[in-house]
């Protein structure tokens, strides 16, 4: 019999990762979770999902509790995904962006590297998707337009640190604004992914993780051989 291999994953990020306005067996990491557990039933692979995601926060946010809910656990295997506030601009903030793009870009990285220096072997990091929100900020662009940029940010960083980039923009992408109606929570959010939208989600995002956590056991296995 082989020896007993514990796995750990942590969902770390924004609203997207909590499945805000979506039961619980609908969110994307509830889905991912639930299908690599089935995966390794019969075997001696234990894995733990944790999901860290908070509606409403920013990678700055983030960054002030990564000690507690990223680095205490010591994962294995991290999933980032941040951006969808951190782009946006408020009317109290007079048109400037919640966290600028050059604060965006190196928070990301510090939460790799911190990631990375308690034993995350492997980050999986992801663009944002589409969303309807065209309306024209006080920045003078949409917050799509400044999604589109934020995501260039994550692709770079993702180069650079040579993590890897699971492009969920690239999976939403050719859908017209009809589908996009469906895939997230309806008018007035139109941000957030609806239960059809987390399995577009799930489906993208679920091979990387799989991967990921087929490196981290054949890592373990090479070990003890």
């Amino acid at each position: 019999m082989s020896e007993p291999i514990c796995v750990t994953i942590v969902f770390m990020g924004d609203s997207i990762t909590e499945g805000q306005y979506v039961e619980g067996s609908s969110r994307w990491t509830h889905q991912v979770s639930a299908a690599l557990n089935l995966k390794y039933l019969k075997s001696s692979v234990n894995l733990l999902f944790v999901s860290r995601g908070i509606s409403g926060e920013t990678t700055r946010q983030g960054l002030e509790r990564f000690p507690a809910d990223v680095q205490n656990l010591q994962p294995d295997v991290m999933t980032l995904q941040y951006g969808l506030n951190d782009c946006n601009c408020w009317v109290t903030d007079r048109g400037l962006p919640r966290v600028s793009e050059s604060a965006y870009r190196a928070n990301l990285i510090e939460m790799i590297d911190r990631a990375r220096a308690f034993g995350a072997g492997e980050v999986v990091l992801s663009t944002n998707h589409q969303t309807l929100r065209h309306k024209v900020l006080l920045s003078g662009e949409s917050l799509e337009t400044r999604r589109k940029r934020y995501n260039e940010v994550v692709r770079k960083v993702a180069a650079e640190t040579g993590v890897t980039l699971c492009d969920i923009d690239g999976a939403f992408a050719d859908y017209s604004f009809r589908d996009m109606e469906a895939y997230l929570v309806p008018y007035p959010d139109h941000l957030h992914l609806s239960p059809a939208g987390h399995r577009i989600y799930a489906d993208t995002i679920q091979p990387f993780i799989e991967r990921a956590i087929e490196r981290v056991i054949a890592s373990r296995e090479n070990e003890t051989s």
